[in-house]
């Protein structure tokens, strides 16, 4: 160590000449960040749905839509409205590369009627159109409820689709003053970006805010405080740039890795200047002082590193891409956040900068704690573990793109208002391919029949398809009181070629060519149980229909396919994490027992945040799943520092002193990470408050079995020695 600071303090300007560049090279790669936005980052590597997802999108082009509902006042059609409704689509159809499926075209037409959207509509036309729409049954995209007439426009678009597209939409309509909601997969992701980027620039210096401020308390010194933040800081800003320059893209999972940085990395440095202090009140220099500080923590804080990039890398056993960066941008921080401790810390404090000393207040949390060794930690122990227990048993895995949002967003809300008034949620698609004629009355009649048992079960509030177009048409041909689908095959090939067939809604359910059909289903919520269920109802049509196959895709089956796989492959990912942090204390401590008790901590705080979860209802997912490694690799960071610092003072009353040198930092830094990922309660996506309140669950679990039943066991082992 004497060797290392000698030469910290000859090169001094050097060292830090070169980590200026780095940084500036960094701040320069952040510039070159890529967002990622598609829920493609929910799929598994060969997932079987994302492969019908694919040729779906092939045969009918994009899934990706758009539903835009306008809420007008009134029971009955007005001309006002009419003319309203036509200028919205007017502007929808002079998009670029959007197809529109709305109620008001240029001109609706009937065998005895036909109506000009774009002159004035007489009474007699008003009345039609009222007919018109209500014999378009489910098809209709006029919706009226209570007091309230809803008009819904659905936007097919392909890739060049954009924010800046949604923007002017958006303006459009305010602009109007109308009352409107939009949902759909690709308003969600233009939504993803703006948020990614609001968390990107606020969050970060927020986790920083909250952490200096619980370490102001500890350090006694606002200077102090901000050298002790500074390397996780620099780590951070290292690297996202490393990230823009490498060309990854950041997603809603990734964009948690700079704010882990920060949060986790910030431990070393703590714990770095705390000693510090430590030992300049025992009367030492500062050079001694820093000497003496990486004897004693320096190693220390070599394994937490190490341990915590374990936990991260752990993850890598998950099968998906975006858990797989996730794991490695945030070790990446990690090990640069304990590099920059080694390397930036004893320059700065080297340049003997004046620190105050710690305020010593006249209650000590570690001596608070240490009043329940011995029996009182057991009993609480097992309370909480009985609890736990029970709480586990109430664990659910739900997981769709709706728990992704908080529910006062914008896109949460839209969502309810138009689930409320079309019912059905997120749609799922069925791609179903023939031997011959798809519009053949046999396959019709077949689909049709499919429809409506879904919806009388209630596994689907509704189910679109060509063949209710079809029936629809057919039925005001003939006169008929209900749907009806043709029972001859001429007549199917000239309503395919009536002009008042929707043509944009036939392109996108029929594919004749290739003998396919699209079916859009509305299932009435996404709950495992009800993808269960229809699941299970298309199977048995695909396999009771020999001259047809039928197989279920969408956004919400990747989802739920990769959640299912997460949760089978967490248990592995735990076990890895529990191994490489186990291989990485005996080589440090080199001692098995030591390296077995500081995972007894930890492990019983895996179980706690099981239970947390049942409780609070919080599910099991992609994002909850990743808490667990990442607790194992933070978390043992406690027992890593009492237990290195109990065996430095191995012997009687050794638990003690470890305690008196290590109880205030783990306390410290253990508030701190908990307030300093409360920065996330400031983000506007579900997903990153949970990880927020079980972390806060982790670490109050952690430290508490750190400096409570550790020194219990430890404690023992000093009465046998």
């Amino acid at each position: 160590m004497n060797k290392y600071i000698s030469f910290a303090l000859k090169n001094r300007k050097k060292m830090l000449a070169a980590a200026m560049i780095l940084t500036l090279v960094a701040v320069a790669g952040i510039f070159r960040i890529k967002i990622e936005t598609d829920f493609n980052i929910f799929k598994l590597n060969n997932s079987v749905y994302q492969e019908r997802l694919d040729e779906t999108d092939s045969l009918f082009g994009t899934s990706d839509q758009i539903i835009l509902q306008i809420k007008f006042d009134g029971r009955e059609l007005s001309e006002k409205m009419v003319s309203s409704m036509r200028d919205i689509q007017k502007y929808l159809e002079e998009m670029p590369s959007v197809k529109i499926s709305g109620p008001a075209p240029a001109e609706i037409k009937s065998a005895k009627w036909s109506v000009n959207l774009n002159e004035q509509i007489s009474i007699e036309g008003l009345k039609n159109l009222q007919q018109y729409y209500s014999d378009m049954g489910k098809l209709a995209p006029i919706v009226q409820r209570n007091d309230n007439i809803y008009a819904v426009f659905t936007l097919f678009h392909d890739e060049s689709f954009n924010g800046g597209t949604l923007h002017n939409l958006e303006d459009f309509l305010d602009a109007r003053g109308l009352n409107y909601s939009i949902a759909g997969d690709t308003y969600m992701q233009q939504k993803i970006l703006e948020y990614i980027k609001r968390i990107l620039l606020f969050l970060p210096p927020a986790a920083l805010i909250l952490i200096l401020t619980v370490f102001r308390t500890q350090m006694g010194s606002i200077k102090a405080t901000i050298f002790s933040v500074m390397p996780a800081g620099i780590a951070a800003v290292w690297t996202l740039g490393i990230v823009g320059w490498i060309g990854r893209p950041v997603s809603i999972v990734t964009v948690l890795a700079p704010i882990f940085t920060i949060v986790i990395g910030s431990a070393d440095g703590l714990h770095f200047v705390s000693h510090v202090q430590d030992e300049e009140e025992e009367g030492s220099s500062r050079e001694q002082s820093i000497v003496t500080t990486l004897r004693m923590v320096g190693v220390p804080i070599i394994i937490t590193t190490i341990t915590s990039m374990a936990g991260f890398l752990s993850l890598l056993i998950m099968n998906t891409a975006a858990i797989h960066d996730l794991a490695v941008f945030a070790a990446l921080g990690i090990f640069l956040a304990g590099v920059a401790t080694w390397y930036m810390l004893p320059l700065i404090l080297l340049g003997e900068p004046v620190i105050k000393h710690k305020v010593r207040r006249k209650v000590d949390p570690g001596t608070a704690i240490s009043r329940i060794w011995g029996i009182p930690s057991f009993i609480i122990l097992a309370v909480l573990t009985v609890l736990a227990i029970f709480g586990s048993e109430k664990l659910n895995t739900e997981f769709s793109q709706l728990l992704i949002f908080r529910n006062n967003t914008g896109v949460y809300r839209s969502f309810e208002n138009i689930m409320e008034v079309n019912g059905g949620s997120i749609p799922v698609y069925v791609l179903i391919k023939t031997e011959d004629d798809p519009l053949s009355p046999e396959y019709g009649e077949a689909v049709l029949e499919l429809e409506q048992k879904l919806e009388a079960a209630g596994t689907a509030v509704k189910v679109l398809s060509i063949y209710d177009a079809y029936a629809a048409i057919y039925a005001t041909l003939k006169g008929l009181d209900n749907p009806e689908y043709p029972h001859s095959k001429t007549v199917t090939d000239i309503i395919s070629r009536m002009s008042s067939a929707n043509s944009t809604l036939s392109g996108n359910l029929l594919n004749r060519s290739q003998k396919a059909v699209k079916l859009i289903i509305f299932p009435p919520n996404l709950d495992n149980s009800t993808l269960d269920l229809l699941s299970d109802e298309i199977s048995a049509f695909d396999s009771g229909n020999g001259s047809l196959s039928a197989e279920l895709t969408g956004s919400q089956f990747l989802m739920r396919e990769m959640n299912r796989d997460m949760i089978q492959n967490q248990a592995k990912s735990i076990l890895l994490a529990f191994a490489l942090i186990f291989i990485l204390l005996f080589i440090s401590m080199r001692k098995i027992i030591p390296s077995l008790l500081s995972l007894v901590p930890i492990a019983f705080t895996v179980l706690f945040i099981f239970g947390f979860m049942g409780f609070s209802g919080i599910s099991l997912n992609l994002f909850t799943a990743t808490i667990f490694s990442i607790t194992i690799g933070v978390g043992i960071d406690y027992a890593v520092h009492f237990t290195s610092i109990w065996l430095k003072f191995r012997g009687k009353g050794a638990a003690l002193k470890a305690l008196k040198y290590t109880g205030r930092p783990i306390i410290a830094n253990a508030f701190g990470l908990s307030l300093g990922l409360s920065a996330l309660l400031l983000s506007p996506l579900r997903i990153h408050l949970y990880v927020s309140l079980l972390m806060w669950v982790a670490m109050i679990s952690g430290v508490f079995l750190s400096l409570s039943l550790l020194p219990t066991i430890l404690r023992l082992l000093e009465k046998d020695s």
